[in-house]
């Protein structure tokens, strides 16, 4: 095991005229000619501890972590015993005990690393693939209340049909010992027999039962929520299809809004071009009802994905969510991009890395996690290659001011005292927008984008009064346009400029 201790460096940028930059980034890359950050999670100690696998090129590489305080200071561990080498991890978690409890794959075996609060090796077990699987693929580890861990991922069979993937299930004990499993082998008309080229983007435990919720790639290969019990024995499912002719192609959730009602973020596909990708959000039910849905990131001709660990859940009102953002599939550019949203799924800020230092993110941005003080913490790998290997990474902490959550308010204006539709233009610190002709009781919305066409506030109108006003102090001097609309049609639009 090699440790580096290593004070980043603080990066402030200027926009506007305004201090507007990340806190601080840190170049993970600089030291190996291959890096790639998987998973991050906050420890007992309120580090951030960092997750992934560094060598000499992608198909040489070794586990590494981070442990990262809330000022910059890091230190890296690589794992260099050859028990480790070509070890990917795919999920870790910290124990009730303090210790981490790591699951990967290697060859074709799934792997269980026990690690100590130092990163210490306490244990490691490797368990051989069923004769059924001709390979065993990535997932999601959880910890149970009884304080077992459980992971699920998919397997690869062969049948009539080709290579499928099927689900997989490991219950460990604190010392990687397994307790049980199930290699999932039902056949039709079982509803189970349905779900091939699994893809485990989470698992959670039910709040309604014993079992666990899973968001994957499943029924009819479609993003679904299946459910199964403590066993491991399927319930029920059902496909992520919130609106003809929208399907997530992934989903994350940070927040349970009730029992039996997950809040969750993903991407999705209009059965269009490769371009039409965008985000999502929606309140899904337990029993496979839609009670809202909204696509809040997205623009014309471009493609939004969102990575499988996309959501950071911050309070019972904020979250934060990752974005890769690209024009072409195959040579792009690729861009990362990060938005502060709330439980009512208006987009209160974002902040978008077109700066050179950030193009060509080749691969999804990992994850995003919450940070103690409120902000954020996420990764952005570059290359200068498609599918090449990664010349370098960053990770970036974001503060939740420095997403400029746009301040938006209504107020009763004397009509004489109403200037425009639209005033001051050119604007500085506020915009104020006559809305004296809206349908009342009406839910609308306010969403400003700038002359590129990116989503800058979309935002529920509240309160009573004939003018909505803007705060658009920490926007960039520039042109930008803003529409009032409700689900049926846009009532007010127009442009503006910010002096």
């Amino acid at each position: 095991m090699r440790t580096t201790r290593i004070l980043t460096l603080i990066v402030l940028m200027m926009m506007g005229g305004t201090m507007k930059a990340q806190q601080w980034e840190i170049d993970y890359g600089d030291s190996f000619s291959y890096t790639s950050l998987y998973q991050g999670i906050i420890n007992a100690d309120g580090d951030a501890i960092v997750m992934g696998v560094w060598g000499e090129d992608k198909n040489h590489y070794r586990p590494m972590t981070m442990q990262v305080d809330m000022e910059g200071n890091y230190d890296i561990h690589t794992f260099e015993d050859e028990q480790f080498n070509m070890f990917y991890p795919s999920d870790f978690l910290q124990m009730e005990n303090g210790n981490y409890f790591v699951v990967g794959i290697k060859e074709s075996a799934l792997v269980a690393v026990v690690f100590d609060s130092n990163f210490n090796v306490i244990n490691v077990k490797a368990y051989e693939k069923p004769e059924i699987a001709i390979s065993l693929g990535r997932g999601s580890l959880l910890l149970d209340d009884d304080g077992t861990m459980v992971f699920s991922g998919g397997y690869n069979y062969q049948d009539v049909y080709g290579q499928r993937t099927k689900p997989y299930f490991y219950r460990f004990d604190e010392n990687a010992d397994t307790l049980s499993s199930r290699f999932v082998t039902a056949e039709l008309p079982h509803p189970e027999a349905t779900i091939y080229e699994y893809d485990c983007f989470q698992l959670l435990k039910n709040p309604k039962s014993d079992g666990f919720v899973v968001l994957c790639n499943g029924l009819g290969n479609v993003c679904s929520l299946l459910k199964y019990d403590n066993n491991f024995s399927y319930e029920d499912g059902f496909k992520l299809i919130p609106a003809h002719p929208q399907h997530f192609e992934n989903a994350y959730s940070g927040h349970w809004l009730s029992d039996d009602k997950l809040f969750v973020m993903g991407y999705m596909w209009p059965y269009q071009e490769l371009t039409e990708w965008n985000i999502g959000l929606a309140e899904i039910g337990l029993d496979g009802t839609f009670d809202r849905f909204e696509r809040v990131y997205y623009k014309q001709d471009t493609a939004v994905k969102a990575p499988p660990k996309c959501m950071a859940y911050v309070n019972d009102t904020t979250m934060y969510g990752i974005t890769h953002i690209f024009q072409n599939v195959l040579s792009g550019p690729y861009y990362t991009g990060v938005f502060l949203f709330d439980k009512d799924m208006e987009v209160l800020g974002k902040r978008e890395f077109y700066e050179p230092e950030y193009e060509n993110h080749v691969t999804l941005p990992g994850f995003i996690i919450p940070l103690p003080d409120g902000g954020c913490l996420f990764n952005a790998e570059v290359s200068t290659l498609f599918l090449g290997d990664y010349t370098y990474g960053k990770l970036i902490k974001m503060r939740r001011e420095d997403f400029n959550p746009i301040p938006c308010s209504v107020k009763e204006v004397p009509q004489e005292a109403i200037k425009a539709l639209v005033y001051p233009n050119p604007a500085k610190d506020e915009l104020n927008i006559d809305i004296s002709g809206l349908p009342e009781h009406n839910e609308h919305r306010i969403q400003i984008t700038d002359a590129l066409g990116h989503i800058c506030m979309d935002r529920i109108i509240r309160g009573e009064g004939n003018v909505l006003t803007v705060g658009v102090l920490g926007l960039k001097v520039g042109v930008y346009f803003y529409r009032v609309y409700n689900a049926e049609k846009e009532m007010i639009g127009g442009k503006f400029v910010k002096e």
